[in-house]
């Protein structure tokens, strides 16, 4: 009989470097990992579809379907009506035309944990158990939100004497009215620390606190916070460098009363108090967030993580000098911490048969700094040093969340560790706008003192990360172009594309334009994407998105991560055949015997497998075994031996 996986388990890792990931691993750095690709398989050629982006690669991942079967084809969405300039970001589960591997598993009366996964929400599927799934992080909030991103309750806050980027300026004064003091204060300053809840998905009624920053003897050592004047009132008292115990507070809103959880950091606090920086976590909402609601609240009665709204928040904060290296680190660690806290507790108190999860780190980080890391552009080597080393620990931190999380689901599980893409260090800018403009394609006006589309004069326009829509007449709003011109619009863009040539390096930065019917030989077509749709060389553009899946430069390459281990899988062997996201669903439900998704376009990866006949074999001998059994029956039938019944 074939070794059948119990369970399955898929975490996802958003835009690691997949040659970097391998390196560190088998290095030792990162010890559980190594373990996966001994005892499993490393794919060296996993491609990802285009756009190299998130929501429509997650999705591929968990549906087997191209981004043009399953319609989230960008990090933003265009439908046709929609005027050209309008998109809204790509996190509605509603969107996805394809049936999620959840709800095929759904058929065979299976349930899936979904942990933190892209464009989910809200959750769709019967048997489940989710968390999260509207934004890149728990408490980040991309679904039906008009601006780019919000978070349930408040973004991260910086008080500081000293002017930083966006922090909140206090000033220290002798403390005045304060009730119970302890005597061994010799002298105090205080400050007031309104906090106001940033970026609040709905409206929060702020708060206000009170710093007490305290002499014990040799000099300002001590904070406390308080909710009022009154010593007894105090929740927090910290030392320079140190981080404040998880609070947990109720704060009101528009919609209610809500839980949450955050920390302090007290970053800065020299012996003479001329200078303070107090860090303030995200407040991390407990409930609105989850299927059945109220689950974050009850891992976080154990967790000593917190489940961050991590959209960036503590990525810029290093870049803005609110915190030094080893803070982002322990901010990083809180999440992943928190994230294999929630794994484990899942798996514990729900009968589960998949489980699927996303970490978002790699992406952010090397979108703050990939281009510190690598050599050829960091400023200096001890900048390369230095941000070198804060990637292998954020890998570490990650490697310690799926060790925590593999040896929860037991050794009968099959483990798949992938990605929606990889990263590289920005390069040269490309402009598409100012092609087309060159072109006589695009026009533009002033209105206002701004420079705004004209779009009476507009025969195409770029959009999102890799398509340019005709401005064609009855399809959209401001349509100009009569649709016998079309095509002939088409070929002047693709010609623009490929005429140009940068001027400083001499390359030609389109490695392709196609239009929209030649695209479904990369998975794209449909009325949800551009009537012209191009890649870039990785020499241009930033971390990733229209940049072709094979494109490397410095450090970087847009390769996806895969890493296979478990039950009916090969042990330590890389595969170099190329394998695609859309392979793992089906390759998934293969081994585990789950119904294939029915929008699934990918294959069986065979080479990843131990014995790729071995369906056909269990299937041969239960045939076998079927007509002796039935040769037996008839023959006991057929015996002389007859007797009749009155």
């Amino acid at each position: 009989m074939p070794d059948k996986p119990e369970k399955v388990v898929i975490i996802g890792l958003d835009a690691p470097i997949p040659e970097r990931v391998y390196k560190y691993a088998v290095e030792g750095k990162l010890p559980n990992l190594k373990k996966l690709i001994e005892r499993g398989v490393y794919a060296e050629n996993c491609l990802v579809p285009h756009p190299t982006i998130t929501p429509p690669n997650w999705t591929t991942i968990v549906t087997g379907a191209w981004p043009g079967t399953h319609g989230i084809t960008c990090f933003n969405m265009h439908k046709p009506g929609m005027p050209l300039d309008q998109t809204y970001e790509a996190f509605d589960s509603g969107d996805c035309q394809a049936e999620y591997l959840w709800e095929a598993a759904e058929r065979a009366g299976k349930r899936t944990i979904i942990l933190n996964y892209p464009s989910t929400w809200p959750p769709r599927g019967k048997n489940i158990v989710q968390i999260g799934g509207a934004g890149l992080a728990i408490n980040e909030w991309r679904w039906r939100i008009p601006r780019r991103f919000l978070v349930t309750l408040g973004d991260n806050i910086l008080f500081s004497t000293e002017e930083y980027p966006l922090a909140r300026v206090i000033k220290l004064k002798e403390a005045e009215g304060w009730n119970g003091i302890p005597k061994e204060v010799r002298r105090s300053l205080e400050a007031e620390l309104l906090v106001d809840f940033p970026n609040s998905k709905f409206k929060v009624e702020p708060v206000k606190w009170y710093l007490l920053v305290m002499d014990l003897g040799k000099g300002f050592s001590k904070i406390a916070i308080s909710k009022s004047k009154d010593f007894k009132d105090v929740f927090v008292t910290l030392k320079a460098g140190e981080w404040s115990h998880i609070i947990k507070d109720t704060f009101q809103t528009e919609k209610g009363p809500y839980k949450a959880v955050f920390r302090f950091k007290l970053v800065e606090l020299p012996e003479d108090a001329s200078r303070l920086r107090l860090y303030m976590t995200p407040i991390c909402a407990l409930h609105g967030n989850s299927k059945p609601d109220g689950l974050v609240e009850k891992i976080q009665e154990t967790s000593s993580g917190l489940p961050l709204p991590s959209h960036g928040a503590y990525y810029e904060a290093l870049n803005l000098g609110w915190i030094d290296p080893e803070t982002f680190l322990e901010l990083i660690d809180m999440e992943h911490v928190w994230l294999a806290d929630a794994a484990c507790w899942l798996m514990k108190n729900y009968d589960w048969d998949v489980f699927v999860m996303h970490a978002h780190c790699p992406d952010w980080a090397y979108h703050v700094f990939s281009n510190k890391i690598d050599p050829s552009t960091a400023k200096s080597a001890e900048e390369a040093k230095l941000y070198g080393e804060l990637e292998l620990k954020f890998y570490q931190s990650l490697d310690r969340m799926i060790g925590r999380i593999v040896e929860a689901a037991g050794e009968r599980a099959l483990v798949v560790i992938t990605s929606d893409h990889g990263a590289k260090p920005s390069g040269r800018k490309f402009d598409p706008r100012k092609i087309l403009e060159e072109a006589g394609l695009l026009a533009y006006k002033e209105v206002n003192g701004r420079r705004v589309i004209d779009w009476d004069k507009t025969l195409a326009v770029p959009q999102r990360s890799c398509y340019i829509y005709v401005n064609l007449k009855g399809r959209d709003p401001h349509g100009i172009v009569p649709p016998e011109k079309y095509d002939e619009v088409r070929d002047a863009v693709i010609k623009a594309l490929y005429d140009y040539t940068d001027p400083e390096t001499g390359l030609k930065p389109v490695v392709f334009a196609l239009k929209k019917e030649d695209a479904r030989v990369i998975g794209l077509h449909g009325d949800r994407v551009g009537d012209v749709i191009f890649a870039l060389r990785g020499e241009f553009g930033g971390q990733h998105g229209p940049h072709i899946t094979t494109a490397k430069y410095g450090i970087g390459s847009l390769k996806g991560l895969l890493i296979m281990a478990g039950p009916g899988i090969k042990k330590g062997y890389t595969l170099k055949r190329t394998v695609w996201l859309t392979d793992i669903a089906p390759t998934v439900c293969y081994l585990a015997e789950l119904p294939i998704p029915r929008n699934a376009e990918g294959g069986v990866i065979y080479q990843a497998l131990e014995d790729p006949d071995c369906k056909i074999k269990e299937l041969q001998r239960l045939r076998e075994n079927y007509q002796k059994l039935k040769d037996m029956v008839e023959k006991e039938q057929a015996l002389t031996h007859t007797y009749y019944m009155e």
